[in-house]
């Protein structure tokens, strides 16, 4: 277990009463009981609702890095569609059915399927999409984030 508290950097608050931890401790504190079974895969529904961005971006970070250091495999579901920008997959599910499965890029170029079922595209890809249309050619033809754009931006000039 203090391997899975470590990985977390939760040590500071590993002798602390759990009713006393914030929202996004409380949560962290769940992954690392989960990591300490040496799972194989880690299954996150809907990890961010309840705490704040800045909070929730480090969850992310963290499940990622978990991935790659621990050969984790994350399910990561969510309808906050910039979330799942940096996983390799995506699976987009309607009425009990895939309406999409691909790549963030493959996914988020369909944005009028998407905005139809519900979902959004992230809004660094709507800001792209936008500017592309605009007579920013030279932005890729989907952003997936505000370095990418940044830096495509940049780039032209």
């Amino acid at each position: 277990m203090y391997e899975a508290i470590k990985l977390l950097d939760l040590e500071s608050i590993a002798e602390m009463p759990i009713n006393e931890l914030s929202v996004g401790q409380k949560q962290r504190v769940a992954i690392a009981g989960v990591l300490a079974m040496r799972p194989r895969y880690l299954l996150l529904d809907e990890p961010t609702t309840m705490i704040p961005g800045k909070t929730a971006r480090q969850l992310l970070a963290t499940a990622h890095r978990l991935a790659r250091e621990q050969n984790l495999a994350i399910v990561h579901i969510t309808h906050f569609m910039h979330e799942v920008a940096d996983f390799q997959r995506v699976i987009v599910m309607h009425q009990g059915s895939i309406a999409m499965d691909g790549t963030p890029a493959e996914v988020f170029a369909r944005s009028n399927e998407l905005q139809q079922i519900g979902l959004d595209i992230p809004m660094v890809t709507h800001v792209g999409q936008r500017l592309r249309a605009r007579g920013c050619t030279h932005l890729p033809e989907v952003v997936l984030s505000t370095e990418q754009l940044r830096t495509s931006l940049c780039s032209s000039n």
